[in-house]
Parts: structure tokens; sequence; C-alpha cells
């Protein structure tokens, strides 16, 4: 309903009007603050997430340590000398592809040994190691405790750099 001598304009083009009548210079640099914000929160939450995983890992590393080993692990590995779990199956290809000659010329440079696991039949290490996912490496002391564990492909100067710490 419109009074007499008064201008209407159609709906649409009254709120258009409105919405831009209402919009100042600092409205419009509100959004871009909300969006640092959120961003800045996001980033926070991700460290924060990145700091509770590397806390939780390294707990589990002090309760590995701890750990009475597996029957099986006492009769692959003997004391005294480090040793490397690799952990695989029948089926994963960049094991045999990109790992496994990795850890043959790790073998061969330092003259550690190399223990091939099957994850899928050894299921009791490969809980024991909270192996989620083949290739995983386990770089253990002399004393057979895990000083490293290494989810997914490792590359040769990582497992050569564990190895030489083990050995110092």
């Amino acid at each position: 309903v419109s009074s007499p001598g008064r201008q209407t304009l159609p709906v649409n083009r009254q709120i258009s009007t409105f919405s831009v009548s209402l919009l100042s210079r600092s409205d419009e640099q509100v959004p871009m603050v909300e969006r640092l914000y959120i961003l800045m929160f996001a980033v926070a939450l991700a460290m924060m997430l990145w700091m509770v995983y590397a806390g939780w890992l390294r707990y589990r590393m002090s309760r590995l340590v701890d750990a009475s080993l597996p029957e099986a692990l006492q009769q692959l590995v003997q004391p005294g000398r480090p040793a490397i779990l690799y952990f695989t199956t029948d089926s994963c290809v960049q094991c045999r592809l990109q790992q496994a000659p990795a850890l043959e010329r790790l073998a061969a440079d330092t003259g550690i040994s190399v223990h091939r696991v099957d994850a899928v039949t050894q299921s009791d290490l490969t809980a024991f190691y909270g192996v989620m996912t083949v290739p995983t490496t386990v770089v253990l002391d002399p004393q057979r405790r895990p000083k490293a564990i290494n989810y997914g492909l490792t590359p040769l100067q990582k497992l050569h750099e564990q190895v030489i710490g083990q050995q110092a």
C-alpha cells in the first residue's frame, strides 16, 4: 500500500537499496576480520591437535619401552644388537619397490639385521607396535626396545640416522 504522491519501488529494488544504504566502509571490513579470526582459530586448533598426537606417540613409545616383549619378538630378534622390524604384506607394492631396496641397502651399509614381519599373519606383533599401515619400520636398540617407529614409507637417510644414533 502506497500513499498518494509517494513513488514506490519494486520490492527487490527496495531491499537492495536498503542493503546498500546500510553498508558502510567499516561493515565491509568486518567480514575480513572475521575470516582472519577463523583462520587463526583453525591454525591454533591444528597445532593443538598435532601436539596431542605427538604427545600420544611419546606416551605410546614409553609404554612400549617398558612393556614385556611378545614371544614372537623374543624368537625373531636376538638381544645384543640393534635391529629393524619391517612390517609389510604380500600385496604391498610400495613395500617391494621402495622400502625393501632401501632396507637392503641399509643392511649392507651398516650391518644391521632387518626382520621382515608379515603384518597379517603376525598380528600379535602388529597389534603390539600399533601398526596401522604398511610399510612400517621399527628400529630396535640392542635390548630390543623400540627407539623409533616409522609409519609409512621411510627414506633411507632417515633410517640411516636412526640406526647410526643407536650404534653411537
